[in-house]
């Protein structure tokens, strides 16, 4: 699907016409340089963007945080990382710290692992690092969740202790096992 053609059936759809201010008039060169997939995903991240603004201005902060935890929480089960290396925590940090660069502390007689997130930009494909407010990093609080409750076999409570998208160099969580 080209360029046009996307917008077109994003507008009749009822998709806002905001994507063409967003996209921009393109021009043969555009067009040919930046493929369809790109232009869908920039969009998919600006509406989202949008929807969690309108959303968290409007609702409840309780009320959003658990919609975006269930949320997160879908995502950990659709990768299925932490159902893999039930009952082998240790397992489960090593292939973590190799496929993203996230560390781990565990103190094991307190029962909290502390999740350091590598520095950079945001790992979630659907962040626009310029508009994604910061109450997206509740999605992430639910994917530890999930990843932590089929790692450990029983329930565990996490919270956000910093934030990319609030401005911090990284993401650090701290999961504390029920």
């Amino acid at each position: 699907m080209d360029r046009k053609e996307f917008l077109k059936s994003a507008c009749g759809l009822g998709v806002c016409g905001c994507a063409v201010s967003l996209l921009g008039a393109a021009s043969p060169l555009q067009a040919a340089e930046a493929p369809a997939e790109d232009q869908r995903l920039a969009f998919a991240r600006y509406q989202l963007a949008k929807l969690l603004g309108f959303m968290a201005a409007g609702a409840p902060a309780e009320a959003c945080a658990g919609i975006l935890e269930n949320t997160g929480r879908e995502c950990a089960k659709l990768g299925q990382l932490g159902a893999r290396f039930k009952g082998d925590p240790e397992g489960y940090f090593a292939a973590a710290r190799k496929t993203w660069g996230t560390d781990f502390a565990w103190d094991k007689r307190k029962g909290v692992v502390t999740v350091a997130v590598a520095e950079g930009d945001c790992g979630c494909p659907l962040v626009d690092k310029r508009r994604t407010p910061a109450v997206w990093c509740n999605c992430s609080v639910g994917y530890q969740k999930e990843s932590f409750e089929a790692i450990f076999g029983r329930s565990v409570h996490a919270r956000l202790k910093e934030s990319k998208l609030s401005g911090a160099k990284r993401c650090v969580f701290e999961v504390s096992l029920s």
